[in-house]
């Protein structure tokens, strides 16, 4: 009984991300990222409940210090981590008789599967690495139908403390990033942060999604300055990801975070908190002006420098109307050197890739996506809610939906909310 509310206390998951920072500060993640995995399938197939999984998991992710790595020299602990979690998953699911083919996304996944198949017809390169992309989107979508049919209970407040605890971990090692490099004003400038696990727009997504949780708990805790604090500092350490995409698509979420703030009883807070928010925000630019301008240097253009990106809308577009069905495979953006690369749109994305019927696939899934988060509306699920919209507006200027790290954390936040909703109705109809 201990033990179990050990694993679903914040101690657990703020120590969690706790050595999850210090193997990424030091480097050690070939020592860190073995144990983590080794404490993933014990849970995987020691507890019936497996949310405690889910901390271990998304932690493991912001532990890689550096991805530089040739194809010989790629560390053997990377080939174990699928290894790790499909072979604890199997286990867990004979062990515990889990019947895995049940969930609301099911339909839609199935349907992008058979999209993803069809597609093949006008590829015009089908290889191993098209069939290692097709194995990548078969191993999310068994993510989600794993996760939603083996935790128990309603976790969605679990969720929130790990997002909000990730959050700050993603700030810290944005900050410990600048604070260790010669010159902040050019790394600024020329856009060079790149954390080893993920460059600044992948920082910015996640910063995106985890930012939104501390506006929660701020408005759960009525005036508290630190939360106040622990908001502007992820604020400032997504603008300092030097992300364009991501601190466009944040500033649409903000705008919605400080709408969900206000509360009629207590305006007078709501403003104070908003007006104490903004008031520190402009003394940290003000105190840091040089860095800032230099930041400004690089979205002054945002309107008029697309970064190439309309050039690629409307080459996705093209291979859209030549393939307008099925699409021209995953494959149907290659650079100069034959490169896989994507479209910086969702919807342009699949259009290309999969045509209309990954298109209708996709708008399938979204909508899945919100009225499983929305079934029961509440504080909790309007700002997971939030968080999910935020993913996807990124989605329209920068690759976020069918990436894979990017939709596993998705589809656990979904999975943690059907489930929630799942064990009410039986509450319900228990106390019925």
């Amino acid at each position: 009984m201990k033990n179990k509310k050990f694993f679903n206390g914040s101690v657990y998951l703020a120590l969690l991300s706790a050595i999850t920072l210090f193997f990424w500060f030091f480097q050690l993640e070939s020592y860190g990222l073995p144990i983590f995995l080794l404490a993933l399938f014990l849970v995987l197939v020691l507890f019936r409940d497996v949310m405690p999984a889910v901390p271990i998991l998304l932690n493991a992710l912001f532990m890689i210090s550096q991805t530089e790595w040739s194809l010989s020299s790629i560390p053997l602990y990377l080939y174990l981590t699928p290894v790790a979690l499909l072979a604890g998953i199997v286990i867990h699911i004979i062990r515990f008789k889990v019947n895995i083919f049940r969930g609301k996304m099911l339909f839609g996944i199935v349907l992008m599967f058979i999209a993803m198949l069809l597609s093949t017809i006008n590829a015009e390169i089908i290889n191993l690495n098209y069939l290692f992309y097709v194995i990548i989107g078969i191993v999310y979508a068994f993510v989600y139908l794993f996760f939603v049919n083996s935790m128990e209970g309603d976790h969605k407040t679990y969720l929130l403390k790990m997002m909000f605890i990730l959050g700050i971990l993603v700030s810290v090692e944005v900050l410990m990033y600048y604070l260790r490099v010669e010159d902040v004003i050019y790394a600024l400038e020329h856009k060079t942060i790149n954390l080893g696990w993920g460059i600044s727009n992948y920082v910015a997504t996640y910063l995106i999604v985890f930012i939104p949780t501390t506006f929660y708990f701020a408005k759960k805790m009525k005036f508290n300055i630190s939360l106040i604090l622990v908001a502007v500092f992820q604020i400032i350490m997504l603008l300092f990801t030097d992300s364009r995409g991501g601190i466009t698509a944040f500033a649409f979420v903000f705008i919605i975070l400080l709408i969900y703030l206000f509360n009629k009883k207590n305006w007078g807070y709501t403003l104070l908190s908003i007006g104490i928010t903004l008031g520190i925000l402009l003394l940290v630019i003000y105190l840091n002006y040089d860095m800032f301008i230099a930041m400004y240097e690089r979205f002054k253009l945002l309107l008029f420098d697309d970064s190439g990106r309309l050039e690629i809308y409307a080459d996705a577009w093209r291979v859209f109307k030549e393939h307008p069905l099925f699409g021209a495979g995953i494959f149907s953006r290659l650079d100069e050197f034959g490169d896989f690369r994507m479209y910086h749109n969702t919807v342009l994305h699949v259009l290309a890739s999969f045509g209309i019927i990954g298109v209708i696939s996709l708008l399938i899934q979204v909508f899945m996506m919100f009225k499983i988060t929305l079934t029961k509306i509440n504080s909790q699920t309007i700002i997971l809610c939030i968080s999910i919209l935020g993913a996807h507006a990124h989605g329209m200027v920068d690759n976020v939906y069918l990436m894979p790290q990017f939709m596993v954390l998705l589809f656990i936040i979904i999975a943690v909310i059907e489930n929630s909703n799942k064990y009410a109705e039986i509450d319900k109809l228990v106390r019925a």
